[in-house]
C-alpha cells in the first residue's frame, strides 16, 4: 500500500471515528433526553396520572431531637439553664392527598393534603459517622419552654389588671373583716353591756322609791357618773361635778357622724337598730370610736366632745366628762374583748355570728373559714382562710380572694373542702363579697374610726391607694404606683386613676393594655392614624413624655406608672396569677408526642374549656391524646402540571396554597376578598376551599395587614411567595426556591457536579440564617393581633441546612437531606436581634429529614438512561436484561426502548421525590 493511500485511510479512519463520537453520540442523547422528557410529560398530563396511591398515600420517616431542661427550677432569665440533646424519636408519617381539581388547559392540579404521625419503635437513624440509633419512645418526657407563657402574659395583660384589683381589695376586705372580729363585735357586745348597766341603774334608782320612769330618765346619767367616780378613784383627781344629765342623751343614744349620719352613740336609740332589739352590723362602733381615739388630751378631747355632744361645756367639765366618756367606753370594749390579739381570741365563733350571721359549730370548720384548710396551710401551699395571707411569688394574696373565687366557680367542691354547708357558705360569701364589692352592696367603712370623714369601700380604696397614700394604715402599697423606687412620685386622685384604669380611650383594662406592652418591649408605639392602629401608620417613640401625655400626668407619675405595667405586672403579677389560678409556669413538663402532636393547655381550659384547649408544634391530622379531635382544616396546594416538553421548567412547582373546610364544623377559618381582604369564622360549605394564596399562608398578605405592616420586619425577611417553589422537579443547573416545610423560602446555591449511586447529580445547597427568621407569628397565630409581632412573645428562630442533588436529564432531585433546628432565646420578652453565638440562644429542637432515590431505582436508571448517552453509548450493543436497548441504529425508536426498558419507574419514582422535597425541612 502507497504513503498516500495509507494517509486516506487513516484520514478516512479518523473522520469515521469522529462522525461517531460527535455526531452520533450527539444524536443520541438528544434523543435519549428528548424521550425522558417526553415520559416525564406523558406521567403528568393526565387525571389518572396522579391517582396512583403510591403517590396519594405516601409514608417517610422523620428524625426529632430535643433539648431537654435538666435544672427544673432555672427562671425564664436564668443564662445557666442547662439543657440537654435526646433523641432520635423517629417518627412514621403519613402523607395523605385527595385530588380535588385536574385542569389539563390550565396546567394545574389541586390537591388536599395531611399528615398522621406515629412513633416508629423498630426504626433507626444514622448518623455522619454511620452509626446507628435506635428510635426513642416517644413517651418521653421533656422540660422545655412553655411556649405560650409570654403570650398569655402579654394578651392576659387587661385581665390580669381587673383580678390583680380584685386581690388587692382582698387586702382591704381582709382588714374589714379582721376590724369587725377584733373591733366591731366587741363594740357591739359593749353597747349591749352598757344598756344592762343603764337598766341596772334604773333599777336602783326605782329601789329608793322614784318612780320608774323617772328612774329610766335618771340613769343614763348615773351611769356616766358611775364610770366617772370609777376614774376619779384610780387618777385621784379633784371632782369637777360634770352635769351629765345634760349630755348623757348625746353621748349614749344619738350622737352621729357629721359627715355620713351614721350612728356613733355609745349605745344607741333606734336610729342605730335594724329593727329590732340588736344593733345593725353596720353600727355599733360607738365603743371602739371612743376607745380607738385614746385617753383625753389637749387634741382629742375637743374633737371627741364635738362628736358627743359636750362641746359647750366649760374645759373643766369638758375634760371631766371626756374622762367619764372614755373610761366608760374603753373598760366596757377591753372587757368585751375588743382589740384582742389574735392568737388570744377564743371565741371566734361568737365573733363571726355577731358580725356575719353565720354560725360555724364545728371547730375544725370555723378553724378552716378563718385560718385555712389543713392542706392549704402546709409549706409551699397558698393559705385560703378568710383572714389568711400568703406571699405568693413575691404577690400578697389573701384568702378571702380565694374563699370567693372557690364559692363562686365551684361552691360544692368549697363546700366539702371547708367542711361547711351551703346556708354557710352564702353567709360568709356576702359578709366577704361586700367588703370586697363582688358581691351584693359593696359594704363601706366609716372613716371616722381612723380620723377621716366619709365612708370608704373597697373600689374607693383602691383608687385612693393605687395612685397615692393607703388611707388606713398610711404609707404605700407594694402593688400601687408608690412602689420600691417610685415611694412618693404619685399623688393623682382618684378620678385620674380611673380614667387610667377603665375609663380613658387608653385605659390599661381594656384592648391599649396589649399595646401598651407592646410600646414597652419595642421602644415605639404602634403604627398610628386618627382612628388608632393601622397600617401605614406613624410608630412614635414610646417613652416618658409620650406616656404622660396619653393620661395627662407628669413624666415622672408616667415613669411609675410604666414600671407598673411592665415591671410589676407583667413581670411578677400575671405570671403568679397565672400559676396560681391554672397551675402554669414558665417551663412544661410533658412527652415528646405531646410536645409534637398536642396538648391541653391548663390556661386555655380554665378561660375556654378543654374543647379550645389544644395546642400543638406539628400538625397531625388529629391532636394528641384528644381523643380524635381535629387539629383543623386541612390544606390545599395549587401545583403545576407540564403539556408539553416545553412546561418542563416549571413542572411540579407550587402556585398557590390554602384550606378546605374539612374539620366538620362548618366554618371557613377566613376568606379572602378580591382585595385580599380576610373576614373571619364564615360560615361555608362541607368541603369548600378558602383562603387561597401565593404566600406562605402565615406570611400572606391578609396578615401583615392584621399587625398593621409590622410582620415582615419582625421575621427578618420579605420572602413570603411560595410561588415556583419546586415540588421535585428543577433546573439542575440554575438556583432554584424551595419551601421549608411552611416556615421558610429558600433560594438554592448551585454547587459541584457529583456522582451519587452511579448517576452524576447537581449539588445544590440551602443555609438557612435563623438570625432572618424569626417564626414567633407561625407558632402563636395571630387570633391575638399585635402579641404576633410583640418582640419576644416567644422569640424563637428558624434555620436549616439543606442538601439537594438534582440529575440534570431528567432535572429530577433524586437526594434531599435537611436538618432543621429552632433556637429559643432565653431573654425572651423585649428580646430582638441575638447573637447565636451567645449562651442566651439555646437550640430547643431539631427535625431530620432525608428522601433519596433507592439503590434499584438508581442502578436501573444508569444502565437504561445515563450508559446510553456517553461517547461509548453503542459498546452494550443495546443491553440486555433491565438495561436491554433494541435497534440503536434506528435513532427514532430509541426513546420508546428505553423507557419500555424501565423508566416508567422513574415517572412514578419522580413524582414520590417531588412529594418528599416539597417536605424538605
Amino acid at each position: 500500500m502507497n504513503r498516500n493511500k495509507s494517509i486516506a485511510l487513516m484520514l478516512t479512519g479518523i473522520i469515521l471515528v469522529s462522525l461517531n463520537m460527535f455526531i452520533l453520540t450527539g444524536v443520541v442523547s438528544s434523543n435519549v433526553q428528548a424521550g425522558v422528557e417526553d415520559l416525564i410529560v406523558d406521567g403528568r398530563d393526565e387525571a389518572s396520572d396522579w391517582e396512583d396511591e403510591e403517590w396519594l398515600v405516601q409514608t417517610s420517616e422523620r428524625v426529632y431531637f430535643a433539648y431537654n431542661l435538666t435544672n427544673q427550677d432555672a427562671s425564664l432569665n436564668d443564662e445557666i439553664a442547662v439543657f440537654e440533646k435526646v433523641g432520635p424519636f423517629i417518627y412514621a408519617v403519613t402523607t395523605t392527598k385527595e385530588i380535588l381539581d385536574f385542569d389539563a388547559d390550565a396546567g394545574t392540579i389541586t390537591y388536599s393534603e395531611y399528615d398522621s404521625f406515629e412513633w416508629c419503635e423498630n426504626c433507626t437513624w444514622t448518623d455522619d459517622d454511620g452509626n446507628e440509633h435506635a428510635s426513642v419512645s416517644g413517651e418521653t418526657n421533656l422540660t422545655n419552654a412553655n411556649i405560650l407563657w409570654n403570650t398569655q402574659r402579654m394578651a392576659g395583660l387587661a385581665t390580669a389588671i381587673t383580678y390583680g384589683e380584685i386581690f388587692a381589695k382582698a387586702g382591704f376586705a381582709q382588714q374589714m373583716q379582721i376590724n369587725d372580729l377584733q373591733n366591731r363585735a366587741p363594740s357591739i357586745w359593749a353597747a349591749e353591756y352598757a344598756e344592762t348597766l343603764i337598766a341596772g341603774a334604773a333599777a336602783q334608782i326605782n329601789s329608793t322609791g322614784i318612780d320608774m320612769p323617772t328612774a329610766e330618765a335618771m340613769a343614763p346619767a348615773a351611769v356616766l357618773r358611775g364610770a366617772y367616780d370609777g376614774w376619779l378613784a384610780q387618777s385621784g383627781a379633784s371632782d369637777a361635778n360634770p352635769d351629765f344629765a345634760s349630755y348623757a342623751d348625746v353621748i349614749l343614744y344619738s350622737a352621729v357622724d357629721p359627715s355620713t349620719g351614721s350612728c356613733i352613740a355609745l349605745i344607741g336609740d333606734s336610729a342605730c337598730k335594724d329593727g329590732s332589739t340588736s344593733l345593725h352590723p353596720d353600727h355599733g362602733i360607738g365603743h371602739m370610736l371612743v376607745a380607738g381615739m385614746g385617753e383625753p388630751s389637749e387634741a382629742t378631747t375637743p374633737v371627741r366632745a364635738a362628736l358627743y355632744g359636750y362641746s359647750g361645756a366649760s374645759a373643766e367639765e369638758m375634760a371631766a366628762i371626756d374622762w367619764a366618756v372614755y373610761a366608760m367606753a374603753g373598760t366596757n370594749f377591753v372587757m368585751m374583748g375588743g382589740g384582742e390579739d389574735l392568737d388570744s381570741i377564743d371565741d371566734w365563733r361568737e365573733r363571726l355570728v355577731e358580725v356575719s350571721g353565720v354560725d360555724i359549730a364545728n371547730p375544725v370548720a370555723l378553724n378552716n373559714v378563718l385560718f385555712g384548710t389543713e392542706e392549704s396551710n402546709e409549706i409551699g401551699q397558698i393559705s385560703d382562710g378568710m383572714l389568711s395571707e400568703s406571699d405568693f411569688q413575691g404577690i400578697p394574696l389573701f384568702g378571702v380572694a380565694l374563699f370567693l373565687l372557690g364559692a363562686q366557680g365551684d361552691a360544692f367542691s368549697t363546700m366539702v373542702s371547708y367542711s361547711i354547708g351551703l346556708t354557710q357558705l352564702l353567709g360568709l360569701a356576702d359578709w366577704g363579697g361586700e367588703w370586697i364589692g363582688m358581691l351584693g352592696t359593696p359594704r363601706e367603712f366609716p372613716m371616722i374610726l381612723v380620723g377621716g370623714s366619709g365612708a370608704m369601700d373597697a373600689d374607693q380604696w383602691w383608687m385612693i391607694s393605687f395612685c397615692g397614700v393607703e388611707p388606713l394604715a398610711g404609707g404605700y402599697l407594694s402593688i400601687g404606683l408608690n412602689r420600691g423606687d417610685y415611694e412618693g412620685t404619685v399623688d393623682l386622685p382618684p378620678e385620674k386613676c380611673l380614667e387610667i384604669e377603665y375609663t380613658s380611650d387608653y385605659a390599661l383594662t381594656g384592648d391599649f393594655a396589649t399595646e401598651f406592652i407592646y410600646a414597652e418591649f419595642s421602644g415605639v408605639t404602634l403604627p398610628r392614624g386618627s382612628e388608632g392602629p393601622e397600617m401605614g401608620g406613624v410608630e412614635s417613640v414610646w417613652d416618658d413624655a409620650y406616656v404622660a401625655g396619653l393620661y395627662g400626668i407628669s413624666e415622672s407619675e408616667a415613669s411609675a406608672l410604666r414600671s407598673w405595667v411592665k415591671d410589676l405586672m407583667f413581670e411578677q403579677v400575671i405570671g403568679a396569677l397565672l400559676a396560681f389560678q391554672y397551675g402554669a409556669s414558665a417551663w412544661t413538663t410533658q412527652s415528646i408526642n405531646n410536645w409534637l402532636y398536642g396538648w391541653s393547655d391548663s390556661v386555655l381550659t380554665g378561660l375556654y374549656g378543654e374543647e379550645n384547649s389544644w395546642v400543638k408544634l406539628e400538625t397531625n391530622e388529629t391532636y394528641y391524646g384528644s381523643g380524635g379531635k381535629s387539629t383543623g382544616d386541612f390544606s390545599v396546594y395549587v401545583m403545576s402540571i407540564p403539556s408539553s416538553a416545553d412546561d418542563l421548567g416549571t413542572a411540579d412547582h407550587a402556585l398557590m396554597q390554602g384550606y378546605i373546610n374539612s374539620d366538620g364544623d362548618g366554618l371557613c377559618d377566613f376568606k379572602l376578598d378580591a382585595d385580599g381582604n380576610a373576614e373571619y369564622a364564615v360560615e361555608c360549605e362541607a368541603n369548600e376551599t378558602y383562603g387561597m394564596t401565593e404566600h406562605l399562608p402565615w406570611r400572606a398578605p391578609h396578615n401583615e395587614k392584621r399587625v398593621y405592616g409590622l410582620l415582615s420586619d419582625h421575621v427578618g425577611n420579605s420572602n413570603t411567595e411560595i410561588t415556583g417553589t419546586i415540588g421535585g422537579i428543577a433546573n439542575a443547573d440554575e438556583p432554584f426556591s424551595v419551601n421549608l416545610v411552611g416556615y421558610a423560602i429558600a433560594q438554592t446555591e448551585v454547587g459541584d457536579t457529583v456522582t451519587y449511586k452511579g448517576i452524576e447529580m447537581v449539588e445544590h445547597h440551602i443555609e438557612l440564617d435563623p438570625a432572618e427568621n424569626q417564626i414567633q407569628a407561625k407558632l402563636i397565630g395571630f387570633n391575638l393581633g399585635h402579641v404576633a409581632v410583640l418582640p419576644g412573645a416567644l422569640p424563637i428562630y428558624f434555620g436549616s441546612t439543606v442538601d439537594i442533588k438534582v440529575e440534570p436529564v431528567t432535572n429530577v432531585a433524586m437526594y434531599g437531606k435537611s436538618v432543621s433546628t429552632f433556637y429559643l432565646d432565653l431573654r425572651w420578652a423585649g428580646a430582638m436581634n441575638p447573637d447565636f453565638s451567645a449562651s442566651y440562644v439555646q437550640p430547643v429542637f431539631e427535625i431530620h429529614t432525608l428522601s433519596e432515590i433507592g439503590d434499584d431505582d438508581a442502578a436501573s436508571f444508569k444502565c437504561t438512561v445515563i450508559d446510553h448517552m456517553g461517547t461509548m453509548w453503542w459498546t452494550d450493543f443495546g443491553g440486555e436484561g433491565d438495561c436491554e436497548l433494541e435497534a440503536l441504529t434506528t435513532f427514532s425508536y430509541i426513546a420508546a426502548a428505553l423507557y419500555v426498558a424501565g423508566i416508567g419507574l422513574l415517572a412514578y419514582g419522580g413524582m414520590g421525590i417531588a412529594a418528599a422535597s416539597r417536605k424538605i425541612e
